[in-house]
């Protein structure tokens, strides 16, 4: 059985408020009623004593005024139980039965008294001892209408229980305000956890009051904020994993093609001596062993067999990546500026991954730099020497940024805005820098946009 929270909240709280409004609403009541009948009768009391001691003649304008002043109906009689006086009109027989009511020498309860039948209307009757002026003495029976002595309870009793009334439903509807007003949140909540467990990482509202709900929907918001990056992560490393598995074949075909093609330039320049000489052929032939030496450590991934560092020169470097990179720019007729160091500088890394990852910004930087249009494009390569033993691998283009819905996650995998681009480039870069103890970043300054990479020189390095 559903036992919802709202209920909860409300049934043990209502029950108790509910209980002590009844027993304050019942005991008020009970003590005004007792009050006001205490009240009427001794006001009939002292009216009583008033005429059962006049020194006056008790006629019936007499009695309808002291009937006027306590609600009670007065009869006279003679001590020969004979009317004298009444502001009743009794028949013969109504007025024997009047004598056959019990007297007393004073007035008594009146709850207590018999009930009187006179004329169709109910009465509470008794008889007093009256002591007239002639001196013989008399009877004054009092009648009070049993209707108005139930009306006198009433109109006592009926403001504390209208109160009350009052009170049960005004906690009925604040209880019930305040119980939706948790409960509301809880039910958000609630959806909120089911939408995580079904894949919708969206966030909660967090509501303005600061109390425990609010730090369990901050909670969940942090929850949710940590499970959308682990997805994120899941399905870099799903896409990453399946191209993987995809590539290694293609690779290997790759490999091949590149080893038949590498071979057959090496059989045209065996066979034709003459041209042994021609740039384009050796660029062509560094382009293919660098092919191979890509798709031979792709082939090696996950082997657990890291390339080991040793120290190489980065103007050396360099030298082969612009030499690489050249006909490239001479192709998309854009200026390739390399600026050397005059001092020398040295870092400990792996050649080829270090090759691999300038390769990729400055092919990046003239694919850049083609795309904006100008009459004189230009790529920039530095080499800068920064303090605490520090070195910057700069590469610059005249292109226009990177856009800007991808600015924020440039080295993120699969994220890129070309249109044939796979975003794997900028990604295998910070992991190379990284593995080199470096970083990598990026900033836009005068009209250029430079990719850096900050790497540590080897100790001992000329300053």
């Amino acid at each position: 059985m559903r036992w919802p929270v709202q209920i909860q909240l409300l049934v043990p709280f209502l029950s108790v408020v509910m209980l002590a409004i009844l027993l304050a609403c019942v005991t008020i009541a009970y003590l005004g009623t007792t009050r006001a009948r205490d009240q009427q009768e001794e006001n009939l009391r002292r009216v009583v004593g008033t005429l059962t001691e006049a020194t006056f003649p008790l006629t019936d304008r007499v009695l309808r005024q002291m009937s006027g002043l306590s609600g009670a109906e007065f009869v006279l009689l003679d001590d020969d139980n004979r009317v004298q006086g009444s502001t009743l009109r009794l028949g013969p027989e109504e007025g024997a039965s009047l004598a056959r009511l019990p007297g007393e020498d004073r007035l008594k309860k009146l709850a207590a008294r018999a009930a009187v039948v006179l004329s169709g209307r109910t009465y509470l009757g008794g008889r007093v001892l009256a002591r007239r002026s002639s001196g013989r003495p008399g009877w004054l029976v009092v009648l009070y209408p049993e209707n108005q002595w139930g009306r006198v309870a009433r109109e006592a009793a009926y403001p504390a229980l209208f109160s009350g009334a009052i009170a049960a439903v005004a906690v009925m509807l604040l209880t019930t305000m305040l119980a939706r007003r948790f409960v509301r949140p809880i039910q958000q909540l609630g959806n909120q956890t089911a939408a995580i467990a079904s894949g919708q990482f969206r966030p909660v509202d967090v509501g303005r009051r600061d109390d425990e709900i609010r730090d369990l929907a901050v909670s969940i918001n942090q929850m949710t904020g940590k499970l959308s990056r682990y997805e994120d992560e899941v399905r870099r490393s799903e896409r990453l994993r399946t191209l993987g598995q995809l590539g290694a074949g293609m690779a290997h075909q790759l490999r091949n093609a590149a080893t038949g093609a590498r071979m057959a330039i090496e059989l045209h320049q065996r066979d034709c001596p003459a041209g042994q000489g021609e740039e384009s052929l050796g660029v062509a032939m560094r382009q293919l062993r660098l092919m191979e030496s890509y798709l031979q450590r792709f082939l090696g991934l996950g082997r657990g067999r890291p390339t080991p560092h040793q120290p190489l020169s980065l103007a050396g470097l360099l030298e082969d990546v612009v030499a690489l990179v050249r006909p490239a720019c001479v192709h998309a007729r854009i200026e390739l500026q390399w600026q050397k160091c005059a001092e020398p500088l040295e870092v400990l890394g792996d050649r080829e991954a270090l090759e691999q990852l300038l390769v990729n910004l400055t092919l990046n930087a003239i694919e850049a730099a083609s795309r904006q249009g100008e009459v004189s494009p230009q790529v920039i390569v530095e080499l800068v020497r920064k303090p605490c033993n520090r070195v910057l691998l700069c590469v610059g283009d005249s292109g226009p940024g990177p856009a800007a819905e991808t600015r924020d996650r440039l080295f993120e995998p699969f994220v890129t805005d070309k249109p044939d681009g796979t975003g794997l480039g900028l990604y295998v870069a910070r992991q190379v820098a990284e593995a080199h103890q470096g970083a990598i970043g990026w900033r836009r300054e005068k009209g250029l946009t430079w990719f850096e990479v900050e790497l540590p020189l080897v100790a001992g390095a000329s300053a």
